[in-house]
């Protein structure tokens, strides 16, 4: 019988997130502003595609995260703006050595190479899992899963730490 389990999260829109925005919007029109008069009648081609440059690169801020468990399998996939995705990760959960509630100083002298951010690092129901993978050495995930998915993925993490996790 195949487990099967999915959240989608959805990165909450910040500060940073409406300044990145603003700041492409503003120096698209800017940019637009500063050519319309250099290059004469193929300016207005030009600005269209400054205008669709800048609706595209606005839209790739827009970032949700993907959990699946798949038979003690967790893939998390980044999705950018409802059309694209990208795997992030995908560890065996058998191999989880840590999960606990997430803080920041938990991976402040980690390798970049070797952890993953799933969720908003500020939110309170973040946690910490970490893991190892074959062949590749430790791995540290940072996520925010439901109720649901806590419940699986303690089913499927070694009994010495489903007893002590998402506590």
């Amino acid at each position: 019988m195949d487990t099967f389990f999915e959240q989608i999260v959805k990165i909450k829109a910040d500060g940073k997130y409406f300044i990145k925005v603003a700041a492409i919007w503003i120096l698209a029109v800017a940019l637009c502003v500063f050519i319309f008069p250099l290059l004469g009648t193929f300016s207005v081609l030009a600005c269209f595609g400054i205008i669709y440059l800048a609706y595209r690169l606005s839209s790739q801020l827009n970032i949700e995260y993907e959990y699946i468990i798949t038979n003690g399998i967790l893939d998390i996939d980044k999705i950018i703006n409802k059309s694209s995705r990208k795997r992030e990760l995908s560890i065996d959960l058998s191999k989880t050595t840590r999960i606990e509630k997430f803080s920041q100083s938990l991976i402040s002298n980690v390798d970049k190479q070797k952890r993953v951010v799933a969720c908003d690092e500020g939110d309170p129901n973040a946690y910490l899992l970490v893991c190892e993978r074959e062949g590749k050495g430790t791995y540290y995930l940072v996520f925010a899963p439901d109720q649901k998915m806590q419940s699986a993925i303690v089913k499927f993490v070694p009994k010495f730490i489903s007893n002590s996790a998402f506590k």
